[in-house]
């Protein structure tokens, strides 16, 4: 994140992205801690109970594992689309703010 000082001419505010954005491994922690814990459980139940109750339970705890596994892999594009669109914003208010500098100067 760019620090703003008082001769910045801002169009474009992005604060809410660059919170987002230094979350972003607070977030992918506690979802791996959720995985964690998780798979302690299934694990713990696994070996405790047992018959066709706990198979079904087991099998449908598997799928909910992938589908867990799922949800990682779209936090990740997340945060990568996050931080991609934070860069092209703050492209995009660069130009803005140079034109509005000076309107009638052409612009490379």
């Amino acid at each position: 994140m760019a620090e703003i000082n008082e001769n910045d001419y801002i169009c474009i505010d992005t604060r809410v992205f660059d919170r987002c954005i230094q979350r972003k491994d607070g977030f992918i922690r506690r979802y791996d801690k959720i995985v964690t814990d998780y798979n302690k459980i299934i694990d713990r139940l696994s070996q405790n109970w047992k018959g066709r109750g706990a198979d079904t339970f087991i099998t449908d705890a598997g799928k909910i594992r992938t589908n867990i596994k799922g949800i990682a892999d779209i936090l990740a594009n997340m945060c990568n689309v996050l931080e991609d669109c934070r860069t092209v914003i703050a492209q995009t208010d660069s130009m803005l703010s140079e034109y509005n500098r000076n309107p009638d100067e052409e612009q490379k």
